[in-house]
């Protein structure tokens, strides 16, 4: 079984892969993971690669994170249509369900009129995927990034969130290596932005300084330490 975090099972390319999309989603090259969801594209035209449709899809969630909302709708409706073909595939990996709860989550915040279904869908997948292993760490932080952004009538939670997170860090801690250290800095972008909309700003400053210790370029923590810094 493959994993796409944390797995002794993990084939050195395609934790390249990973590790070098995080890279770029960090510093918001969009070019770049643009470019490279091509090339992966390319491979799997009359190919049934689940790893390489993993990887398509992974691109697709970090361009249309990382997107305005034109380019943001377009690559998030690229990976929610995957999901019919990948069902139908019988056992997928749990990380396919955490990818496609982020692009439905992401779908929902840009269609108006399927905001609810893609919504509902979203929650579905990730609580899938964290039934089929609740002890992955990109899976609890999609988990805890999910819980944090949706509104609260959508089902949003501010503190599971932190709880989500925080179990996302906890995980990767037991991993040396650096697919590993991006989910800690990662995870804790979002404890500190969650901790500056509450007005907690010291304790939103600690979790950037950790951040930004593992991840320097990473942009949007850079941007919250600007904010931090004029409060």
């Amino acid at each position: 079984r493959l994993s796409l975090v944390g797995s002794e099972m993990c084939i050195r390319d395609r934790n390249e892969t990973v590790i070098s999309a995080l890279e770029y989603y960090l510093i918001e090259n969009q070019d770049a993971l643009i470019a490279k969801h091509q090339e992966l594209s390319n491979q799997l035209k009359g190919q049934d690669q689940k790893q390489l449709q993993l990887e398509i899809m992974f691109h697709e969630f970090l361009i249309a994170d990382m997107s305005s909302k034109k380019v943001k709708k377009k690559y998030s409706r690229l990976c929610t249509e995957s999901t019919k073909s990948i069902l139908e595939q019988g056992e997928i990996e749990s990380e396919l369900y955490a990818i496609l709860s982020a692009c439905f989550g992401l779908s929902a915040e840009t269609n108006l009129f399927r905001a609810a279904s893609h919504g509902t869908k979203s929650g579905k997948m990730i609580e899938k995927a964290l039934e089929l292993d609740s002890d992955n760490s990109f899976n609890n932080m999609v988990k805890g990034i999910g819980d944090y952004t949706r509104p609260a009538f959508a089902g949003g939670n501010k503190s599971r969130a932190i709880t989500y997170l925080k179990k996302a860090i906890g995980l990767s801690k037991s991993n040396n290596d650096r697919l590993s250290s991006l989910v800690i800095a990662i995870a804790s972008f979002h404890l500190a932005n969650i901790a500056f909309q509450q007005r907690e700003f010291d304790i939103s400053s600690q979790y950037l300084d950790r951040s930004l210790e593992i991840a320097p370029t990473y942009k949007k923590a850079k941007n919250l330490k600007a904010q931090l810094s004029r409060n």
